[in-house]
């Protein structure tokens, strides 16, 4: 595997190691930004660091932000800690986000440091004389990252600052929103750019962007943006699957950090486990808080953290999966243990349904997709799956019942079924069918706000939600859950509009 050496620059391009299936990295060293930005080896690492920043999308504040605020999961209190960390994600699943919200204000954030990144490298490289291969790989790489973090950041916000160039004065900072379309439109220039740059996936992959992630970004987009355009969405995702993807035979292959980067993913935000500071932990803070965690990670050490307990799978979750499905055992867990008070201890894990469960007084299930082996307390190698091929075979059925040809979504929805094993679906498949087998399939991937908001079920089935787990979590205050249409938008963080005179706020909230 080829090694990323990564240096430190002097400009916005710093703050992260560089990322590596792209991973194996030696110590930093040091640059100025006058003696960088030279070589195509400078713009191989800038490039990989643009990668890195990635990963600040994917830590607390993409699951907390996407995830746990739809009705998969929610999160078990804990009574004795209540500081802020603790209330802005309780506030992101209950509807309660107000504008100083700090992991809201963060994705922000991180969302702007990585299109600065992009920037960057797309500005100074122009001004090079480098090979054409290299010049059209390094463009591809940077505009499809711009493009996939606009994507995200209209999805969360909506209209926003449109920075498409490196800012070198206060001039070319402080812009004002640009509109919904606006930003789509600047979205799918660049994929389309990136399209054309990037060649297809090669095997094994190093976890960069491929031609096959772009397309399945554009068509993501195609079936997002206001105007929907579902054929040409078909043609993309059809495109993908001549390219050599497939799905893994078993569904916990998927997942297992021995296969990373394998024929099922199309692009996953790439982690790795060791003293680079690159490592991922999602294990831990799916767990509930205890004082033995090794009962369900395999490390001694406790457990007894704020970072844990989140994003916890609710029964109505549990209960889509029938018994015969093997991706219920793959994705869920149930820790279990004989005190009133599971922040003591976990006497044991079992799988859903395992009749053993019965015999203790507290179990409370956990997300189980990233419990794999490692050596050190919360410090783990699973990547983040952003993108997988089973995904693209549920994108086609979608936009296969959006044409009005439920009988060729079959043959995609019973491709994924099969792999599950479950019987194939004969009958007329409808979006809700789509919907629901996606909801499974994809199940704690940060896809399910974002399926919510796309098929305009958001509001129906998150005040039914409410209603739902208002009876489960008793603890609940009264206003939680109050949906109104302007929350399926994040707030302009309170930090940016003092900063930035020329932002507005988004309906609903305080300006």
């Amino acid at each position: 595997m080829k090694k990323i050496f990564i240096i430190c620059f002097a400009a916005a391009l710093l703050n992260t190691a560089c990322s590596s299936s792209f991973l194996d990295i030696p110590p930093q060293s040091s640059s100025t930004e006058g003696s960088f930005f030279k070589t195509e080896d400078h713009f191989t690492q800038a490039i990989n660091n643009t990668y890195a920043s990635l990963r600040e999308l994917y830590n607390d504040k993409g699951w907390s932000m996407s995830e746990m605020r739809s009705d998969n999961t929610h999160y078990t209190r804990y009574e004795a800690g209540r500081g802020y960390p603790t209330t802005d994600k309780e506030n992101i699943a209950d509807f309660l986000v107000a504008i100083e919200n700090t992991y809201v204000r963060d994705m922000w954030k991180s969302c702007y440091t990585s299109i600065s990144k992009a920037n960057t490298v797309i500005d100074r490289i122009e001004t090079k004389n480098f090979s054409e291969d290299f010049t059209k790989k390094t463009l591809g790489q940077a505009k499809f990252i711009r493009a996939f973090v606009y994507f995200q950041l209209v999805q969360y916000f909506g209209g926003v600052p449109l920075q498409l160039h490196e800012v070198t004065s206060a001039e070319n900072n402080d812009l004002p929103r640009s509109s919904v379309e606006e930003v789509y439109a600047q979205i799918i220039t660049d994929v389309k750019e990136a399209i054309d740059y990037l060649k297809p996936v090669s095997f094994p992959q190093d976890g960069s962007a491929t031609q096959g992630a772009a397309k399945t970004l554009y068509a993501y987009v195609l079936m997002t943006k206001p105007d929907r355009d579902y054929a040409e969405a078909e043609r993309q995702l059809l495109d993908v699957t001549k390219m050599g993807y497939d799905l893994e035979t078993e569904f916990a292959d998927v997942f297992d950090t021995g296969k990373k980067n394998g024929k099922e993913h199309i692009f996953s935000i790439q982690y790795q486990q060791g003293d680079q500071g690159q490592q991922s932990s999602w294990l831990y803070i799916f767990l509930p808080r205890t004082a033995n965690a090794d009962v369900a990670t395999g490390v001694q050490g406790s457990n007894l953290v704020e970072n844990s307990g989140w994003n916890v799978p609710t029964s109505e979750t549990i209960n889509l999966f029938s018994d015969k499905d093997k991706r219920r055992d793959v994705s869920i867990g149930i820790a279990v243990c004989n005190d009133n008070d599971m922040y003591t201890k976990i006497d044991n894990w079992f799988y859903v349904g395992d009749p053993e469960i019965a015999n203790y007084k507290l179990a409370l299930p956990f997300i189980r997709k990233y419990q794999h082996a490692h050596a050190k307390l919360r410090n783990m190698d699973d990547n983040w799956p952003v993108y997988r091929y089973s995904d693209v075979l549920l994108l086609l059925a979608e936009c296969a019942v959006e044409q009005g040809k439920p009988n060729e979504a079959n043959k995609y929805l019973n491709r994924v079924r099969e792999r599950a094993g479950l019987e194939a679906y004969n009958g007329v498949v409808t979006a809700d069918i789509v919907a629901n087998e996606r909801r499974m399939e994809l199940a704690f991937e940060n896809h399910r706000w974002f399926d919510l908001i796309r098929t305009g079920k958001a509001l129906e089935v998150m005040k039914a939600y409410g209603e739902y787990i208002k009876k489960e979590d008793v603890g609940l205050p009264a206003n939680t859950y109050n949906i109104k249409p302007g929350y399926l938008l994040y707030p302009i963080p309170f930090q940016e509009m003092e900063r930035n005179k020329n932002l507005t706020q988004n309906e609903g909230y305080l300006k």
